[in-house]
């Protein structure tokens, strides 16, 4: 982490979302304590960067959700993030999914926390398979704290290609509070993941319907792939440290080159 933290900073970001993505990384839940928060944002703020948010997934109907959403917040909170991000869970499953949210509501509120609901990727049947059905359980919650995450890069996959992100997000404006941004490269044999600018996401639409003070995220999980379309794997082998390094900061001159051009045109 404390590499990762020196080379987003040397590549000219000014935040960093710390993610816990199983599948992306190994971690326990018992490490979601204001301890282990405390010295993240020390090591971000001794680089130079502020922690807006922090992404810390899991399943919302699980039986265990109200105990591990709990922890995430308070973590979320002792970074100093204004927000924690996470996926939902099955549509068949709404009504627990919603308690669990309604049930954290007032430490949400005490915190000064918002959730944002992430779509996902991978998989069928999502509560938050698209953004018009993640925006009417937004709204029905109808609390300040509750938001969408809009991954732009999981709108193209979750829909197996049929849907760029700029496509998506029309219905769904008023109720996102966060973006992540990531390249996909399609091929025959299925999707791995690049620089952004790079893959067949179009972000050259999306960004000019991005509100302009909306917070994003790049995520570039390089390490991913996902054969014949099929779930993400993690590959044996890491990705060496040059082409992680010229991937952020191809990415990061991609972003700043959307934000010129939307300057411009205002």
């Amino acid at each position: 982490m404390e590499l990762a933290i020196q080379e987003i900073a040397q590549a000219g970001a000014m935040h960093v979302e710390p993610a816990f993505i199983r599948g992306y990384i190994d971690f326990e839940e018992g490490m979601f304590t204001s301890t282990n928060a405390s010295r993240l944002r020390a090591m971000a703020e001794t680089a130079g960067l502020g922690i807006k948010a922090v992404s810390a997934h899991l399943d919302l109907s699980g039986p265990e959700a109200v105990d591990e959403l709990s922890r995430r917040i308070n973590f979320a909170g002792a970074l100093g993030a204004s927000f924690l991000i996470t996926n939902a869970g099955p549509m068949t499953k709404r009504a627990g999914i919603r308690r669990a949210i309604d049930a954290v509501l007032p430490r949400l509120e005490q915190s000064g926390v918002t959730l944002a609901l992430e779509n996902p990727g991978h998989g069928r049947g999502d509560l938050l398979g698209n953004a018009r059905m993640g925006a009417g359980f937004v709204r029905e919650i109808g609390s300040r704290q509750v938001c969408l995450n809009h991954d732009a890069g999981n709108v193209f996959t979750y829909s197996h290609e049929a849907t760029q992100p700029a496509e998506d997000i029309g219905a769904a404006i008023d109720t996102i509070g966060h973006a992540h941004l990531k390249g996909v490269v399609s091929r025959d044999a299925g999707w791995t993941f690049c620089a952004l600018g790079n893959g067949a996401v179009d972000y050259l639409k999306y960004w000019r319907m991005l509100p302009p003070a909306l917070p994003v995220s790049i995520e570039m999980p390089l390490r991913l792939e996902r054969p014949q379309h099929r779930d993400p794997q993690r590959r044996n082998t890491p990705v060496d440290m040059p082409t992680i390094r010229a991937a952020l900061q191809e990415s990061l001159r991609f972003v700043n080159a959307l934000e010129a051009a939307r300057n411009s045109a205002m």
